[in-house]
């Protein structure tokens, strides 16, 4: 719906699917519909739209950085970095650079999609 918001415009594949997962939830109304559209049967008995899980993958996901288990920066980055990266990357940030400048870093930890956590002294 965000995206046939955003252009304004939708198709007639697209309408018959929004319909179609409309049904459950407003049977009576989403018929008529149906019908003034003219597709073809009943609509209740129409078959389920497929499920592609390539279009329900992240491609890039946002992380926290904490700094001794404080939040001190978010970052966008793909889905799939390394942990390697994801720390150089939380370093690079003025806000974590703030906070290790001349501290000994103890620890480095990247926990996938959600976190780098750096503990300092």
């Amino acid at each position: 719906m965000n995206s046939i918001t955003a252009t304004g415009k939708i198709t007639k594949d697209e309408y018959k699917t929004f319909i179609t997962l409309l049904n459950p939830f407003a049977p009576h109304i989403t018929e008529e519909i149906w019908e003034m559209c003219g597709f073809d049967g009943m609509l209740n008995q129409t078959k389920w739209p497929e499920y592609d899980e390539a279009k329900c993958v992240d491609a890039t996901v946002e992380i926290v950085v904490q700094i001794n288990g404080k939040i001190r920066a978010r970052l966008n980055v793909a889905a799939d970095i390394s942990a390697n990266d994801a720390i150089a990357l939380a370093k690079e940030q003025d806000a974590v650079k703030a906070e290790t400048e001349g501290k000994n870093i103890i620890k480095e930890l990247y926990v996938p999609k959600k976190l780098v956590n750096i503990v300092v002294k």
